[in-house]
């Protein structure tokens, strides 16, 4: 349904599903790790995620926080990893290739919002960072 790659085109993958939700975390570490103010991203489960290719250039850094963040070692484009060890991988929004078309839209992590950017319109904000269960959630109908 969806392919990615990243910007030099060394890792390229696909997703098997629809994609109804996505999120902007505004969160201190999501903001240092895309480089812009909020992180625009969503999830989707492992099992309809698929590398169609990553050509060894995949390096991945483990947050103090437990996440990770994974990267293109060619041109250091965000790219996607999986979420602790759950079940679901983290997808930057920027590296899809299609045309996507929401139907929702998450804010997290509003307290630690910059005031240099504006606040996605969303039918969902949170102060911070919701428990693994609630944001799986909202999730779980994308699959």
């Amino acid at each position: 349904m969806y392919t990615g790659r990243c910007l030099c085109g060394q890792v390229n993958f696909s997703i098997q599903q629809k994609i109804h939700t996505i999120y902007h975390c505004h969160c201190s570490l999501c903001r240092k790790q895309s480089g812009t103010g909020a992180n625009a991203a969503t999830l989707v489960l492992q099992q309809n995620f698929n590398w169609e290719s990553a050509k060894n250039t995949v390096h991945t850094y483990k947050k103090d926080s437990g996440f990770t963040s994974s990267f293109c070692t060619q041109c250091g484009s965000p790219v996607p990893n999986q979420v602790g060890k759950t079940d679901y991988m983290w997808i930057p929004l920027g590296l899809l290739e299609n045309n996507l078309q929401p139907e929702r839209r998450l804010n997290f992590c509003l307290q630690s919002k910059t005031a240099w950017i504006p606040t996605l319109v969303a039918d969902q904000d949170y102060a911070e960072l919701p428990e693994w269960t609630v944001l799986a959630s909202h999730f779980q109908s994308d699959s």
